[in-house]
């Protein structure tokens, strides 16, 4: 306030404007809001006529503070895409990541039983799982399957954390090699955890890995 007849409403609202972007992109969609209000109230009540009063008198102060709000909001909304970008990114590198730990032992002519501690490790880790099995054919029951496409083969499926929750009683994978199906494995997830397509499909992909160890391994029990 000391400042405010040699900066000038104008150069306050700049002022402002930068505390809101910086708040937005560090912050995200919420901070940005809840800044660029703050930023718009504060503007009006202490750097327009009447002062220390929300009313405004003239119209380029109305304007300077509706952008205050609208700044906020776009910059709170481009920081939650950035954001969301990098999750995706970081989530395609540990896919890959963990394609690459289990090509790496099948690889070094580990059979299926060494191979399975990492593809269990891996489909934890990717899905976020309570559990992982591998059943071996003939087996006795059903589960939704997970298709190639990684799709869940369900009629209902719930959004949380970012992607669709796979049922709760768990999905199958079907492990087939060479037109053989050699068995299934059974991923059981975590209570509300959300997956993404690509998620899925890197598990359906390890599944192909681990069928590549497994038809050198033959017959095989359960494993868990």
């Amino acid at each position: 306030m000391p400042f405010r007849d040699w900066l000038g409403s104008s150069n306050v609202a700049l002022i402002l404007a930068i505390v809101v972007v910086v708040a937005a992109i560090f912050g995200g969609r919420a901070a940005g809001v809840l800044t660029s209000v703050a930023a718009a109230l504060a503007f009006d009540f202490f750097h327009t006529k009447p002062y220390l009063d929300l009313r405004i008198d003239r119209r380029v102060d109305i304007i300077a503070g509706a952008l205050l709000l609208v700044l906020g909001l776009v910059v709170g909304e481009l920081a939650a895409l950035r954001q969301q970008d990098v999750v995706a990114a970081r989530r395609h590198e540990r896919g890959a990541a963990h394609l690459e730990d289990v090509a790496e032992v099948i690889a070094a002519g580990a059979d299926a039983r060494e191979v399975w501690p990492v593809v269990k490790r891996s489909l934890v880790e990717q899905l976020d799982l309570a559990a992982c099995r591998f059943e071996p054919a003939p087996f006795d029951g059903h589960f939704p399957d997970l298709t190639r496409s990684g799709r869940v083969d369900t009629e209902l499926l719930h959004y949380e954390s970012g992607g669709f929750t796979l049922p709760s009683e768990g999905v199958e994978v079907p492990v087939n090699h060479g037109g053989h199906l050699l068995g299934r494995l059974v991923l059981v997830p975590q209570p509300h955890r959300g997956t993404t397509r690509p998620q899925r499909r890197v598990a359906v992909a390890i599944a192909d890995q681990f069928a590549v160890a497994l038809a050198h391994t033959q017959p095989i029990e359960k494993l868990s």
